[in-house]
Parts: structure tokens; sequence; C-alpha cells
């Protein structure tokens, strides 16, 4: 088999920042995350091996703050968005009160921004998740919600939803979420680490009403991630707006592909 190639732009290095232990508990944090189609030459393109696109198409994007160090069991406070590509064959389970048990497809993060440090350190180290500086901004304003994600001071994702104060159903399951880890080689020329990783995230949330209206791309040219943006016209399959608390689970190494190339 031939080797995995390393990618010199996914590892960047540590961030300066606390190093703590996984797990961790994050408590009601509020999220806006979306479902939408996008392009599946982008999707697939962007998968390690032994990872497939669901057929559905869908990236789902998660936009969230977390104000208090209160919310968590070990954490500073941050705001977070990340982007990940739906997966085949990697379904969880999960409950919904209204509608009851459903299928949830893996998910690989292909895009992370964090404004806080320490999670930046802690997230890369424990489980390779490809997290870069960044802030999320929310305004709310007679029940239009807008959430901002900003890099290097320019917004580069904005999504718009319209939002209600009505509780309208409760979720909980667990989450398959999907790394591929690699860490330099001090020598060169190769990966020392590189493995594809599981993180699985148990979650019990409580849902609001909430209608996506618009979903805006607008990274600087020639950035990778701007091919992530959804399809037009805009189609969100599924919408989640409420507060949900979860944990960020120790991930777990499912596939040395250092071994395998070996």
């Amino acid at each position: 088999m031939s080797e995995t190639p390393f990618d010199p732009e996914a590892y960047t290095g540590m961030p300066e920042g606390e190093h703590v232990p996984a797990p961790q508990l994050i408590k009601n944090a509020r999220m806006l995350i979306v479902g939408y189609e996008a392009d599946p030459e982008a999707l697939e393109a962007a998968l390690p091996p032994g990872l497939e696109p669901h057929p559905n198409n869908l990236v789902q994007m998660n936009m969230y703050r977390v104000p208090s160090a209160d919310q968590t069991s070990h954490l500073d406070p941050y705001t977070l968005t990340y982007l990940t590509v739906e997966v085949a064959d990697h379904d969880s389970r999960a409950t919904s009160a209204a509608a009851g048990e459903m299928s949830v497809p893996g998910r690989f993060w292909v895009g992370y921004w964090n404004d806080s440090p320490q999670m930046q350190a802690y997230t890369r180290e424990s489980s390779g998740i490809p997290a870069l500086e960044g802030t999320c901004d929310w305004t709310e304003d007679d029940g239009q919600l807008v959430s901002t994600l900003s890099v290097a001071g320019n917004p580069v994702i904005e999504a718009e939803a319209s939002v209600g104060d009505e509780q309208v159903d409760t979720l909980t399951g667990h989450l398959h979420y999907y790394a591929h880890r690699q860490l330099p080689d001090p020598a060169g020329g190769r990966a020392q680490v590189n493995e594809l990783v599981e993180v699985p995230i148990p979650f019990v949330s409580e849902l609001y009403e909430a209608e996506v209206d618009r979903v805006d791309f607008d990274f600087p040219s020639g950035s990778r991630f701007q091919r992530f943006a959804p399809d037009e016209p805009l189609s969100t399959p599924s919408v989640l707006h409420g507060t949900v608390t979860f944990t960020y689970s120790q991930g777990r190494c499912i596939r040395d592909y250092l071994t395998e190339d070996g």
C-alpha cells in the first residue's frame, strides 16, 4: 500500500494555553446547528481514507457560545463554529420526544474555529480536531438571530434564522464525530502520528423554534473553506436551535495510517 500523504497544513503547532484532561462537560450551550446541502465533490475530497460522504451531501455547521466557565467542568468561556461533513456507515442513535428514535450520520470535522487558546490546545491535543482561532458573535432582535464567525477580525460565515422562545422538542442520544489527527515527525519528511480518531459525544438538548433564512460564506480568495459553502438555492434539511449539554469525550484511534503504510 502506498504511503498516506502528510498534509503539512493540517497541523500548525499547539497554541499556548493550559492543557486540561479529557473528557470535559459543557452545560446548556446555546447552539444554532444548520445541516445544509453542499458540493458532493468537495465533500468527498475532504475526507481521509476510510470515510465516505453520506448520500445526503450534508454539511453540519454548528455556531455556539459558552459565556461562563460555570457551564463547564474545567474550561474557560469560549465561542465556537465548526463545519462537519456527514459520513456514511457510521450512524449513531438519538431519541426525539416528538418523533421517537432515529439514526444520526457520523460527522467529520473539516473546519473548527475557537477564540480560547485553552480550547484550541485541548481539542487539537486530545482528538486532532483542526482548531483555528476565530470568534462567533450573536445578535438577536425581534426573533431574528444572526450568528457571525470572524477570523482575523473579518466576517467569513454569517447565518440568519427566525427563532422562537417556545420549546418544541427534547433530543437526547450520542453523536459520532471523526478527525484526522496528524503530528509531524521532528526529523521532517512525514507524520509521526497519522490516524483516524473517533469522538463519541453523548448529549441532551432542549430545542426551540428556528427557520434558517440564509447562510453566507465569504472566505478570502483561495481559502479551502470556501468550498464548503452551501449550494444555491439554500437547502437546509435539518436545523437545531436550543441549549445542549454534552461532553468533549476522549478521542480513540480507529485507524492507524502509519501501520497500514508500513
